[in-house]
């Protein structure tokens, strides 16, 4: 079977709801359907199936040359693991949702399970502009700034404060 998500899936209530909305909280949301029926587990194998990890692939390289012969038969070599380097962690300041300009990435931190998928007057959804808010991958990096906790000016500070 496939690991890939399929781009075209969305459940039946929001069309924002796709793969990686489901990504977000997926005990909860790979049961989800879309409008055919079809259910997330089935349409989100890369989100959904725990047999489906992104561990590093062997893939054959060639050594270089050494020599003015032939090269020997291909060496498997392991293919790193996708890392979440941390400026991909770092929240554009200047995005803003489109109704409101204190809708900022601070903002859409405080509740991101709602608020990750609005979008500026650009298109932009906060799931790409506010990766800290957004992603659980930067989230749960060692940042201190998570869940009930929303960053501001750089510092994390409780929800309210």
């Amino acid at each position: 079977t496939s690991c890939v998500d399929d781009p075209t899936w969305a459940g039946k209530f929001n069309i924002d709801h796709t793969c990686d909305h489901v990504a977000l909280k997926p005990d909860v949301r790979c049961n989800w359907e879309n409008s055919e029926g079809e259910k997330a587990n089935a349409a989100c194998p890369e989100t959904c199936d725990p047999d489906c990890t992104s561990s590093p692939v062997a893939s054959p390289v060639a050594p270089p040359p050494t020599s003015s012969s032939p090269s020997s038969a291909p060496v498997a070599s392991p293919v790193a693991s996708p890392t979440t380097p941390q400026d991909e962690c770092t929240n554009d300041d200047t995005w803003a949702g489109k109704m409101n300009v204190a809708h900022t990435c601070d903002y859409v931190a405080r509740k991101p399970d709602n608020r990750c998928r609005w979008e500026n007057s650009e298109g932009v959804k906060a799931n790409t502009a506010c990766p800290l808010a957004c992603w659980t991958e930067c989230r749960d990096s060692g940042s201190p700034c998570f869940k009930d906790i929303f960053c501001h000016s750089g510092e994390c500070k409780a929800d309210g404060i």
